[in-house]
């Protein structure tokens, strides 16, 4: 079989991945994941407590400025999904307002065309000619204007 049938697209990127751009995996809270040689996630200080199992104010503090940073990223991006599904929504408000609209335009229309064709069919009555004829000089009328239009 011939891999070009076959192609994939995995490596194009997409929407969705644009929001994890900035987002570094090495940071993330798996130990298991992007580990310095000391055994700490990279980026990362070795936090271990004392002897009485407390943290050294800086420490906290760098833990505090990791998570603040981590926050905004994740703020960041909370604001950007509201931001997509609020246009969303506008879309889809957008979107059945169009669909209401055509649906009325559609059932004037019907309504005219059934006038239209009950009008005609009265008048072919009248006129003691049939309905066949009509169509076939409304079809005649038609043929000749697009042989105009076209030649």
């Amino acid at each position: 079989m011939s891999s070009s049938r076959f192609t994939s697209t995995l490596h194009q990127r997409d929407a969705r991945t644009q929001l994890f751009d900035g987002y570094d995996v090495s940071r993330s809270s798996s130990p298991s994941l992007g580990n310095s040689s000391n055994g700490t996630p990279s980026g990362f200080r070795a936090a271990t407590p004392n002897s009485r199992g407390q943290y050294s104010d800086s420490v906290m503090s760098g833990l505090e400025s990791q998570n603040d940073h981590e926050m905004e990223g994740l703020t960041a991006r909370v604001r950007l999904l509201k931001d997509i599904t609020v246009k969303i929504g506008e879309e889809v408000r957008d979107s059945t307002k169009l669909m209401g609209n055509l649906e009325n335009g559609f059932d004037s229309t019907r309504v005219r065309l059934k006038g239209t064709y009950n009008r005609m069919m009265r008048m072919a009555e009248r006129s003691g000619v049939g309905w066949r004829v009509w169509a076939g000089f409304f079809c005649f009328v038609m043929l000749l204007f697009v042989w105009v239009w076209m030649f």
